[in-house]
């Protein structure tokens, strides 16, 4: 950790301190910390040649720095919501410099985000799905685990990272529950159907076979979804098992495991579950990040107009 911050506290001690932060005290994946630290490194570029000043003092920044920040970035081409994006790691990066005393106020506060396009969120239908859980052999090993593992994402909502962190303690049978370590830190529950349940039962049994025939001192046994060698199972690893079979069954370029989230999020809204029960499913933190996927179709509001207006006959 760099020496604590200070009112005349350059920018990138500012930067470390607030990775830190992120990473000792919100948990948050090394992912999410390298998306902040180069939205931030890029902004402490912009300020070199516009700061009088080797140590780029953070007091130094005002909310026109930011503003011309992003017209720069808008002037090179970048996307709307890249640029939106961008101020969201501003604003919460001053946010905590407030809250340490070594700002007086937000610079970033203010500031008009680029207004964002909403588009639907891709999803895939239930046939396609279904046909792509359909396709693992479940009487074998690997077959049993890509199934269970398709299941859990489309059955429980799961992000790609809370799936493979997942350990067999976090799994409850009986009471069809998955205990998961969410985005920073913060751990929520999430009921998972009868067909993942069922699929998790399998390849458990499968797994528990696997692993009387290996050195137990060399397999990851807490871990829930293992490879060959009885070692948790890497982020791409889970990719590659979900793009195998998602190709099979639709075309597409961006085939991941997070379209099966999106699907099932979008199915559960569709059938009438109201959005803050789906929030706390998926582990957002407001709801207005769970309503892009309640985009109600015009079929869809013409089902429920017939069935709910009391003059429609």
């Amino acid at each position: 950790m760099p020496a604590a911050l200070h009112r005349g506290s350059g920018v990138e001690d500012g930067i470390s301190h607030f990775l830190e932060y992120l990473r000792v005290e919100r948990n948050y994946a090394g992912n999410t910390l390298e998306s902040y630290r180069c939205d931030l490194q890029q902004f402490a570029r912009f300020l070199y040649p516009r700061i009088d000043d080797a140590l780029l003092p953070l007091n130094k920044v005002q909310r026109e720095t930011v503003r011309e920040f992003l017209e720069d970035l808008r002037m090179r081409g970048m996307k709307n919501s890249t640029m939106a994006r961008k101020l969201t790691a501003l604003r919460t990066f001053f946010r905590f410099l407030c809250r340490e005393g070594v700002l007086a106020a937000n610079p970033a506060s203010g500031v008009a985000a680029p207004v964002v396009e909403q588009r639907p969120r891709p999803q895939l239908s239930l046939e396609k799905i279904e046909e792509a859980i359909e396709l693992p052999d479940a009487a074998t090993p690997s077959g049993a685990r890509d199934r269970a593992i398709l299941e859990v994402f489309y059955g429980g909502g799961v992000r790609l990272g809370e799936l493979v962190e997942l350990n067999l303690s976090a799994l409850d049978l009986e009471e069809g529950i998955l205990k998961l370590g969410g985005k920073g830190g913060k751990e929520r529950i999430v009921p998972v159907g009868s067909m993942a349940l069922t699929a998790l039962k399998i390849y458990v049994q499968h797994r528990a076979e696997l692993l009387l025939e290996m050195d137990i001192t060399q397999v990851e046994v807490g871990a829930l979804f293992l490879n060959g060698r009885g070692r948790r199972l890497s982020r791409r690893t889970v990719q590659r098992v979900v793009q195998r079979y998602l190709y099979r069954v639709v075309d597409g370029e961006s085939l991941s495991p997070h379209l099966l989230r999106h699907s099932f999020a979008a199915h559960l809204l569709h059938a009438g579950a109201d959005l803050a029960s789906v929030k706390e499913m998926l582990g957002h933190a407001t709801v207005v990040s769970t309503q892009a996927y309640a985009e109600p179709t015009l079929e869809r509001l013409q089902r429920v107009y017939a069935q709910a207006h009391p003059r429609n006959e």
